[in-house]
Parts: C-alpha cells; sequence; structure tokens
C-alpha cells in the first residue's frame, strides 16, 4: 500500500486546490447566512428602476413553468425561474440569477409587462449557490443550464470532499511521526460529530 502514497499525495494536493475555490463559497455563504444583520446593515439591497413593456402574444404552453420560459425567452431574460403564480387576470413569477432576483408580472387581458429588479450583491448570490439545489421548488428546480451546471459540480465537490477525507486518513496512516496527535485528532472529531448527532436527535 505504501507504493501509493506518493500518487495518492499528489492527487490530494490537487483536489483540494482544484474544489477550493468551490469550498470558499459555501463557506462565505454560511457566514452570510448566519449574520444576515450585519450583511443588511453593511451592503444594502439595492432596487433597480421598474421596466414597462409588452409583449405581442403570452405564450401559454403545456405547464407554468413551460409558460414561464417562454415569456424570459421573448422579453430576452435568462436566470432561473421560481415559483409561477397565475389567475385570471396575470401572471407572475420570479427569475434568478445569483446577486440578482428579477420579478415579471403580465396583465393577461392588455400583455403589459412589468419588470423590477432587485440587486442583491456579490455576497447574498452566494447564499443562492447555498441552497440551490435543494428541497426548494424540488418540482421546477434546475429549469436553467446554469443551475443544472451547478448542482453537477455541488455534487462533484461532495464526492471529492469525500475522496479527500479518506485519501487523508490514507497519508495521515504513513506519517508515523504524525500518529498519536492525528489519534487525538481522530477521537476528538467522533465526539463532536456524536455530541452534534446526540443534539439534533433529542
Amino acid at each position: 500500500m505504501k507504493k501509493y502514497y506518493p500518487s495518492v499525495r499528489t492527487i490530494h494536493l490537487y483536489v483540494g486546490l482544484f474544489i477550493s475555490p468551490i469550498v470558499l463559497i459555501f463557506s462565505i455563504s454560511a457566514l452570510v447566512l448566519n449574520h444576515t444583520d450585519y450583511i443588511n446593515r453593511t451592503n444594502p439591497i439595492k432596487k433597480l428602476p421598474d421596466i414597462k413593456t409588452s409583449i405581442d402574444k403570452i405564450p401559454y404552453d403545456t405547464t407554468d413553468l413551460q409558460t414561464a420560459k417562454g415569456i424570459i425567452k421573448k422579453l430576452r431574460i435568462k436566470g432561473e425561474i421560481d415559483y409561477v403564480s397565475q389567475n385570471d387576470s396575470q401572471i407572475s413569477f420570479p427569475v434568478i440569477l445569483p446577486g440578482l432576483t428579477t420579478k415579471i408580472k403580465i396583465n393577461k387581458q392588455t400583455n403589459e409587462v412589468l419588470i423590477t429588479r432587485i440587486e442583491e450583491g456579490s455576497l447574498r448570490a452566494t447564499n443562492f449557490l447555498h441552497k440551490m439545489p435543494g428541497p426548494h421548488n424540488v418540482k421546477i428546480r434546475g429549469n436553467s443550464l446554469f443551475m443544472q451546471n451547478w448542482r453537477m459540480i455541488a455534487d462533484m465537490v461532495v464526492y471529492l470532499l469525500l475522496f479527500l477525507s479518506a485519501s487523508g486518513v490514507f497519508l495521515w496512516y504513513f506519517l508515523k511521526a504524525e500518529r498519536k496527535l492525528g489519534w487525538i485528532v481522530i477521537i476528538l472529531g467522533a465526539i463532536s460529530f456524536t455530541g452534534l448527532l446526540l443534539f439534533l436527535l433529542r
């Protein structure tokens, strides 16, 4: 097994460097989610000017999602479509890009469109990336190419983090000078994990 040590060490190093920017996004987003009040004070949300326009025809399709896709194609707006609300008089839905939320409201009788935009900034953009993909709007989630790619990237990062954990233990095993300290750290990690698990299950 020791003959694999150099190869595993090299792969471990470069995999860690490769995923570090994405792990940084998740780390920053966790801080932003935990300190919302501070972020709101130091980096307030900016409302951009409303846009009023119209479309020649509402492209009704098989589902609300397909209808919304047809609408944003006509309006040349890109992003992840969130929950679509529709009644006899109007259709409304948000379209989200990291850091920018665009809300579209269409009058069914006149085909007039009101577009409102909220610029949330780069820090809040990490929140969106952190929470999506997730259980939110599972039936329509991933309706944009960006989010489909981000879902694959998020899955890839999880698998690579599992590899880093396993390869880290493998590398530690052959470092005799670190053997004692390594056992202490593993035991402390197991204790903290067990404590957290018991807290969640109580």
